[in-house]
């Protein structure tokens, strides 16, 4: 996805003054004064080529003229025709329309720089243009250079006498959104996307999070609604309000790197520290996959006030070395619960078997999710019937243990087994139905 846009001029040359003593000898003599070699600025430059005339006309349209053919110096990331040609198609915009963008003066002055800086002087990381817009060059690991992640900079050191020109095949223009604008905007699109990221972000509190403004330097990974779907269906949910809070905050906190880092700033084999404290990402290029989710080639990029947004095609999971296993329980009837699906190391029990026995290992944290609901409240025994765990309220003995960190959000009851609690637990039991019980056991 590439964004934005630029443009050239043209001045009359400018003549040097004569001084006194020039003027007073030619008046004795028919020799004449010496020729004042004529000044090629930025803006003539772009004039007189075939390459930059819709920049050419920008400029002149915008009233830049004057202004670019001054003494600078200036340091002009000048796109070509091809590069308007294909901006303009990509955002449906006639040349006309461009023309007239009240923030065309805008976009121009975004491709300029005061100074002079040479192709060898071009380095990655923030740079400041007329417009006081920061845009951002990349270095991709073939060495070419880009800027704001969607114009490469194909052309370099066109000198004038006033400044530098380097050649853009794309434009860029200033970002306006955030990146939780620009997410919720494509929630309102004709073809909509990030409707599931969206109701995740706003189920976890986190939309401020990733509300900011230039200050902030940020990259999200961000699932489609179709890596969502996909992931529901694994987890037997029906939608982000059933995966409980904790693990959800967790879960985005995963796909959020602290840096702007544009597809180009990716390395092969490279580490990315995550907002998710102590987690990082592993970035493989030969298969343009972050971890094991793949990176939508054409939604790379997505440039905002506050960082760079990423699509990707499946929602990144954390590890989690306390929490192994997640296991799903339905019921039949009053008379029975039974075993939906395990996910995850650390427990076994058979399938869709009424009460089925469960081996739990030590040490290990456990997240179950009771799907009977209300219905059939679940809890966790010892040998005597003595409640330890209970979904519904009811007080359990190991339930204010800040080491189990037991925890109940909607119908996922999730604690750590503890070596004391392995001591003791013996069942799973519905709180109502006496009927619904099934053994724990402790792998050796």
């Amino acid at each position: 996805m590439k964004k934005s846009t630029f443009l050239f001029w043209k001045t009359p040359a400018l003549l040097a003054t004569l001084g006194m003593g020039l003027v007073f000898s030619s008046c004795q003599d028919d020799t004449d004064p010496p020729m004042v070699p004529e000044q090629e600025t930025v803006v003539d430059i772009a004039a007189n080529s075939p390459d930059f005339t819709t920049l050419t006309a920008a400029v002149n349209e915008a009233g830049l003229t004057e202004t670019l053919s001054q003494s600078g110096p200036f340091t002009v990331f000048a796109p070509t025709d091809g590069a308007f040609t294909d901006f303009l198609a990509a955002n449906n915009l006639s040349a006309e329309e461009l023309l007239a963008n009240p923030d065309l003066a805008s976009i121009l002055t975004y491709h300029v720089i005061g100074g002079s800086v040479t192709a060898d002087q071009v380095s990655p990381g923030a740079v400041s243009p007329l417009n006081d817009i920061p845009f951002y060059v990349s270095e991709d690991p073939d060495g070419n250079l880009w800027i704001n992640g969607n114009a490469q900079i194909i052309e370099t050191d066109i000198m004038a006498d006033n400044g530098i020109i380097h050649v853009l095949d794309y434009v860029i223009t200033p970002p306006t959104q955030n990146i939780a604008e620009i997410a919720i905007e494509s929630t309102e699109a004709t073809e909509p996307e990030f409707t599931q990221l969206v109701a995740a972000l706003l189920r976890a509190d986190l939309a401020g999070s990733v509300s900011g403004d230039m200050m902030d330097d940020l990259t999200v990974f961000a699932p489609t609604d179709a890596a969502f779907e996909d992931l529901y269906a694994a987890l037997g949910v029906n939608g982000v309000e059933e995966i409980p809070i904790e693990t959800l905050t967790d879960v985005l906190l995963y796909h959020v790197v602290p840096a702007r880092a544009f597809s180009q700033d990716l390395r092969d084999g490279a580490s990315l520290p995550t907002l998710l404290e102590g987690q990082e990402l592993t970035v493989n290029l030969a298969d343009l996959e972050i971890n094991e989710s793949g990176l939508i080639a054409e939604a790379l990029n997505i440039h905002a006030t506050n960082g760079v947004i990423h699509a990707i095609d499946q929602v990144l999971l954390p590890p989690n070395d306390d929490s192994s296993a997640r296991i799903t329980l339905a019921n039949v009837g009053a008379s029975a619960y039974v075993i939906e699906s395990i996910d995850g190391d650390g427990a076994t029990g058979e399938l869709d078997a009424e009460n089925t026995g469960i081996e739990l290992t030590e040490g290990l944290r456990y997240t179950f999710v009771n799907n009977g609901g209300a219905n059939h409240p679940l809890d966790f025994r010892n040998a005597d019937g003595d409640i330890l765990l209970a979904e519904d309220g009811t007080e359990g003995t190991f339930e204010e243990d800040e080491n189990v960190n037991f925890v109940v959000d909607g119908s996922s009851i999730s604690f750590t087994l503890t070596a004391e609690l392995a001591a003791v637990i013996a069942t799973y039991n519905c709180t109502v139905h006496s009927a619904m019980e099934g053994a724990i056991t402790l792998a050796d």
